[in-house]
């Protein structure tokens, strides 16, 4: 079976892969990067003016891409998509509900947004595509789902409003010569391929602690075919 991704940058997708790589066993040769294409870094994305969120709306409503995608293959193929639902009130975007709170249950405030942001999703997908779609829907960024590889208290990564400096923060705190592993020195970021390797054992304890990984994973498994 062959997958093709469409998400916001390329850290997502790294993330992505790993994900598929330790739940069902898919390799990199058997997916196909649809947006951003691999020729295309963050960079070259914002000096087309594309908010990353933007691009994968609009990808997602291009038939064109979609067909080519799928009638170009003889095999069976599974598109997933990856968004945030940290901007999820930008125009555009327009999604309100449901809000922060303290006192949330956690849990159950990701099923609902991951429910509104899949069916937003489900109304831009032309039809003929819709059950061919698996829902990688992160709240509030794909890196809530690395956050239990460091953070094995949580109970739930959903309750970090800003995941991404969570996730600095936790690696920040990792003795020196470990910590350099997962950061990027040329670009002063988190290296989030090497991140995502610690995927293969931490997988079960991801999902435990992030209801939007397990949807995710959940959707992986009942329409990937091996």
């Amino acid at each position: 079976m062959r997958l093709g991704i469409i998400a916001e940058g390329k850290a997502d997708i790294a993330v992505i892969k790993a994900v598929l790589k330790a739940a069902k066993g898919i390799d990199g040769s058997d997916i196909v990067q649809l947006r951003p294409s691999e020729q295309f870094d963050e960079t070259d994305l914002n000096e087309l003016n594309f908010s990353n969120w933007n691009l994968v709306l609009q990808s997602c409503g291009d038939e064109h891409l979609l067909q080519t995608f799928f009638d170009g293959l003889a095999e069976d193929a599974l598109l997933v998509v990856q968004i945030d639902t940290a901007e999820r009130g930008e125009a555009g975007y327009d999604i309100a509900q449901p809000l922060r709170t303290k006192g949330n249950d956690w849990k159950a405030y990701s099923e609902q947004l991951y429910a509104i942001v899949k069916s937003k999703i489900n109304e831009i997908v032309p039809e003929t595509y819709r059950d061919k779609i698996a829902y990688a829907i992160a709240i509030e960024e794909t890196d809530a789902w690395l956050i239990p590889l460091f953070d094995t208290a949580c109970k739930e990564t959903a309750q970090y409003a800003n995941p991404k400096e969570h996730l600095h923060y936790l690696i920040n705190r990792i003795d020196h010569k470990k910590r350099n592993k997962y950061i990027d020195t040329d670009k002063k970021t988190l290296n989030y391929s090497y991140i995502a390797k610690d995927m293969k054992k931490g997988l079960k304890l991801c999902r435990q602690k992030n209801r939007s990984l397990d949807l995710f994973c959940l959707d992986i498994e009942n329409k990937v075919t091996n």
